[in-house]
């Protein structure tokens, strides 16, 4: 499969792996779990092909391997439930007594959950241009995309530098048979991570970067504090909205999005000031729209039902075993998650 002509915006990738997040966060119903994981893997599948998907893979083959792990531990683990398919001896610490097929389920979930999650990193990983991503930042930020954009290049060279680093010592005739062989390796890839950070930082010093800010363009600490607080209160709000409390998530993420706003529209430069430029501006067309159009609507439906119907996406295996509620207007729309696949370049 060749390579995409070009990758979609950022933008439209993370409004996407938003919708695609929400039910393995908010619930384990199974019919959600199983519809958004086939739709994630569906666009895996798509864009994954070329280096970039090849290096995302062994992350799913361990989240494979974690999730059976999380269905053996939960079931020798939690001796709940009205379904004993076997037992232990109780004299056993800690795996002694019952085996559930209550457990079993709803270790089963917790997999599909996790796999779900990776999956959709996964997708990301392979198919979204972090430096991109990290330019796309405000304008008072643009310090930090620039060094985040510089250190997320540094992860596929270090580890082609590995790579190499690695076959030359091997035709030396190096043979690693444990932690202490990794001298060999530890050693030329410090040093060459040093020289690229030198050249690098050199390279940014001619260009300026980092020079002290006129008063004007300097932060104010009030503005810092806006800032922190509206990522705090984001944070909380979308981990009360995980755990159900939906008008404490709703009135959190909503205080957050109001002083977001307030410290990013207050710092804005003043006119004249320094300003960032950029190479090239990512392109916003067509498949972008159809993406994070469709991407929205399905995550405005999920907040609906979150708000309507939670129901729709928990359910509770334990203490007894019961048949899992069944939206289908919600199994519908978390098909549209495969709008991607549809639309690539």
């Amino acid at each position: 499969m060749r390579e995409p002509s070009r990758p979609l915006d950022p933008r439209a990738w993370l409004v996407w792996a938003t919708a695609a997040s929400v039910p393995p966060l908010v619930g384990r119903n199974p019919w959600p779990l199983l519809a958004t994981l086939c739709a994630v893997l569906g666009v895996w599948g798509v864009w994954s092909a070329g280096a970039a998907g090849a290096r995302w893979r062994p992350l799913l083959r361990l989240a494979l391997l974690f999730g059976a792990v999380s269905v053996l531990f939960n079931l020798l683990t939690a001796h709940v439930g009205d379904l004993v398919i076997a037992e232990l001896p109780e004299g056993w610490p800690i795996v002694g007594g019952p085996l559930t097929l209550n457990a079993l389920i709803y270790g089963l979930l917790s997999a599909i959950a996790i796999l779900s999650l990776v999956a959709v990193s996964a997708t990301l990983g392979a198919t979204l241009d972090w430096s991109v991503a990290i330019r796309l930042l405000p304008e008072r930020m643009a310090p930090l995309a620039v060094a985040g954009s510089v250190a997320w290049s540094y992860l596929p060279r270090t580890t082609v530098a590995l790579t190499e680093i690695r076959e030359a010592q091997m035709a030396r005739g190096y043979r690693p048979r444990g932690l202490r062989d990794a001298g060999p390796l530890v050693m030329p890839l410090l040093a060459g991570g040093l020289e690229r950070a030198m050249i690098t930082a050199e390279a940014l010093e001619a260009r300026a970067f980092g020079v002290p800010l006129s008063a004007e363009a300097r932060p104010r600490s009030w503005q810092a504090a806006l800032l922190l607080a509206g990522i705090v209160a984001a944070l909380t709000g979308i981990f009360c909205v995980a755990l159900g409390q939906m008008l404490a998530g709703a009135a959190l993420l909503a205080l957050a999005l109001a002083t977001l706003a307030a410290g990013l529209l207050s710092g804005r430069p003043a006119k004249g000031a320094l300003r960032r430029t950029r190479y090239r501006d990512p392109v916003w067309e067509r498949p972008e729209w159809i993406v994070s159009g469709v991407s929205a609507a399905v995550l405005a439906v999920q907040i609906t039902l979150l708000v309507l119907d939670p129901a729709a996406f928990r359910y509770e295996p334990y203490p007894s075993l019961t048949a899992p509620a069944i939206d289908l207007p919600l199994l519908a729309a978390l098909g549209f998650l495969l709008a991607p696949a549809a639309v690539r370049p």
